[in-house]
């Protein structure tokens, strides 16, 4: 054993070059290959994942809502009394949904929390149309008269105009 100029103590093995350590060869340059096929993959999933439109949806329900039209003992046995009613009760049903996840949304953090309260409206909103869609369908499906387009223009003036104030003139501004 030897003494180094720090006033270390050398060790015999370390003299000699014997360690105890293992080397691996000469690994040389490690090619990464990135597979392009799983990439696109990964991508295509992604775009097939995707909202359904708002087009789409409505399709969608108004389709199950004539297929279950046609399926006997359903709907079509109903008389129009008993639907309206029906529907009248699942309206009420849908109200008291939408109540409680109004109040679920109030508690969501008014800061930091914009997605959970952006996709709690969403479902909110999507509740009302699916049910509208759907009573619409199954109307139209029993060869009863669907809400007009001018019942239904109607209301979207008294939309509209409830929001502008009660004291606005209804299309007050277009004539300008």
């Amino acid at each position: 054993m030897g003494v180094s100029k720090k006033g270390r103590v050398k060790k015999r093995g370390d003299a000699q070059g014997a360690s105890k350590d293992v080397t691996m060869g000469d690994a040389g340059k490690v090619k990464r290959k990135i597979n392009k096929s799983k990439r696109k993959q990964a991508t295509k999933m992604q775009t097939q994942q995707r909202p359904e439109s708002k087009k789409e949806r409505r399709k969608r329900i108004a389709l199950a809502a004539l297929a279950g039209a046609r399926v006997p003992g359903s709907s079509a046995a109903e008389t129009a009394e008993q639907l309206r009613a029906r529907h009248a009760e699942e309206r009420k049903q849908t109200k008291a949904k939408v109540a409680l996840l109004k109040k679920e949304r109030g508690k969501l953090p008014k800061k930091g929390g914009k997605d959970q309260r952006q996709s709690a409206a969403q479902q909110i909103r999507a509740l009302i149309e699916e049910m509208e869609v759907r009573q619409v369908a199954e109307l139209r499906a029993a060869g009863l008269d669907a809400p007009s387009a001018a019942a239904a223009g109607a209301k979207a003036a008294k939309v509209s105009a409830s929001r502008r104030g009660k004291d606005a003139a209804p299309d007050a501004m277009s004539d300008v």
